[in-house]
C-alpha cells in the first residue's frame, strides 16, 4: 500500500511547482528528484531533472522517471541507477 501511495505522489506531483522528493545517499548527502522537465535530453521528454549532492557540496546532475515500480536515474556522466521509491520522502516549499 505504501508503494502505491508513493507512486501516486510521484506521478501526480508534476502539476505542482513547489514539490520534490528527497532521499539520503551513501555519501552523507541527498538525492533530490525535481518535477521540472529534463531539458538537456530533448529526445527523452518523459524524464525529469534530479541531482545528487555529496556532503562536501559536490553535485551530480541527471534525469529520472518512474517505471516498473522503480525510480530510474540516468546521471549526466552516463551512469544509471535504479532506486526503491520508498526511499524518497515528498517535500514541499513551506
Amino acid at each position: 500500500m505504501r508503494t502505491l501511495l508513493i507512486t501516486l505522489m510521484l506521478v501526480s506531483g508534476f502539476a505542482q511547482a513547489e514539490e520534490w522528493w528527497e532521499s539520503a545517499n551513501e555519501s552523507g548527502g541527498k538525492i533530490v528528484l525535481l518535477t521540472s522537465e529534463c531539458s538537456n535530453k530533448p529526445d527523452q521528454k518523459t524524464l525529469r531533472r534530479m541531482y545528487a549532492a555529496h556532503k562536501t557540496g559536490a553535485t551530480i546532475w541527471g534525469c529520472w522517471n518512474y517505471w516498473s515500480d522503480q525510480v530510474h536515474v540516468i546521471y549526466d556522466d552516463g551512469k544509471s541507477y535504479t532506486y526503491d521509491p520508498e526511499l524518497f520522502v515528498r517535500k514541499t516549499k513551506p
